[in-house]
């Protein structure tokens, strides 16, 4: 695959690092970073809304929050983003690329909204998707949900042990080989609110190999005992996924079924299989 062939990499809190550089790995890496430039404009490209109230813009993270590929598709690679109000994550998308004919490479996009509102995207003042409310029953409370922590050290301890009760597969239908993901230890974002409880919250990632597959949002919600941990999950692949915790499952999505709140585009560009 270009520009991920032949570097040794290391997953360091969700982003791949170059482990060293000599050689014919120079050229790799010069493409790794070219392509990471090239997906960030992409993002800056896009001004995700909060269609009501207000018509508010989302703040982009400026930094990717995961650098992936995946070993079963070796030549796509893809670098994911997260958009935000207030500090807490509302919009998440991969931009990614895989390589066609004519030496060129398909550059393509996948969504999701968390947002408690309508979300509006547009790309360079031209709107291309809209995504309905977060159900509050598509909120669930954690089985077993710890009271929330006072600190927001011991709340990330709780998040991640949390997300560690749960286990997730993909494929199963439609002659799909069914695989075990792997959820990466550390989240992809953390909320930047982090002294308050009532928005604290986290992104994690069920991946094949470092390719996110579904999206596991655990945060802080008022009940009417106390402040207790939500999960919401989110598919990012276009086949079957199963969640489970602790061996029950809890949320489905099945191949074809429609999501709304999550949009998957192909074609969206085209470049050179080496950039220049």
């Amino acid at each position: 695959m270009i520009g991920f062939r032949r570097v040794c990499l290391v997953v360091l809190w969700g982003a791949l690092i170059p482990l060293s550089v000599e050689g014919d790995d120079a050229l790799e890496k010069e493409q790794i970073e070219k392509w990471s430039a090239y997906y960030l404009q992409q993002a800056k490209s896009y001004e995700l809304r909060l269609a009501d109230p207000g018509d508010e813009t989302l703040t982009l993270v400026p930094e990717p929050v995961l650098r992936w590929q995946n070993p079963l598709r070796s030549t796509t690679h893809g670098e994911c983003f997260v958009w935000t109000r207030d500090g807490k994550a509302v919009g998440f998308a991969s931009i990614f690329s895989y390589p066609i004919e004519n030496n060129q490479r398909n550059v393509a996009r996948a969504f999701n909204s968390f947002a408690d509102g309508p979300l509006v995207a547009d790309d360079d003042g031209r709107p291309f998707w809209q995504a309905p409310s977060v159900s509050k029953e598509e909120w669930q409370m954690v089985p077993g949900s710890p009271e929330v922590a006072s600190s927001a050290a011991r709340r990330l301890f709780q998040m991640r042990s949390l997300a560690r009760q749960f286990s997730a597969q993909l494929g199963g239908t439609d002659g799909d080989e069914q695989r075990t993901l792997r959820l990466m230890a550390a989240p992809l974002y953390r909320y930047a609110s982090q002294d308050d409880a009532e928005k604290d919250g986290a992104l994690f990632a069920f991946v094949m190999g470092t390719d996110p597959e579904i999206i596991l949002l655990i945060e802080s919600r008022e009940t009417d005992s106390g402040l207790k941990w939500f999960f919401l999950a989110a598919r990012h692949s276009y086949t079957t996924l199963v969640l489970r915790h602790q061996d029950r499952e809890v949320w489905r999505y099945t191949r074809r079924e429609h999501s709304p709140r999550y949009l998957s585009q192909h074609g969206i560009d085209l470049q050179p299989a080496v950039l220049e």
